[in-house]
């Protein structure tokens, strides 16, 4: 974990989250059917999101007509240059809404920029 320029920490779970929701076809994260799926940290939640020492799992809202296995194996190869435990990701719902991007350029360039800014967690940083 590192300090953020706000004064809070910033958790796996959330550099994850950022990662994920940079990927144009990811709609949004998903809770789960109960809300279940998420992390909380000091005067938040990640919803989606759970990094543990043995895995992380990321469930998430695919946009529709996405080709879902192949957007659930790409949030896995992100998340996977993330995190030094295995990924699951499974994907809650599909969205008509938003998609496609108006610029999907702008999509890749805000994903390079998350995956340079995020520190590597799988060396401990």
């Amino acid at each position: 974990m590192s300090t953020a320029d706000a004064g809070r920490e910033i958790d796996a779970a959330e550099i994850v989250a950022d990662a994920v929701l940079a990927i144009p076809e990811v709609a949004d994260l998903h809770g789960g059917q109960f809300g279940e799926v998420g992390t909380y940290l000091p005067g938040r939640r990640v919803t989606g999101v759970v990094v543990d020492e043995n895995s992380c799992a990321v469930h998430i809202s695919v946009h529709y007509p996405a080709d879902v296995r192949g957007v659930a194996e790409r949030v896995r190869a992100v998340v996977a240059r993330l995190v030094d435990v295995p990924v699951n990701v499974t994907v809650g719902d599909l969205s008509t809404a938003g998609y496609p991007p108006e610029n999907s350029e702008d999509a890749v360039t805000e994903l390079s920029t998350v995956t340079e800014i995020a520190p590597n967690i799988r060396e401990g940083n």
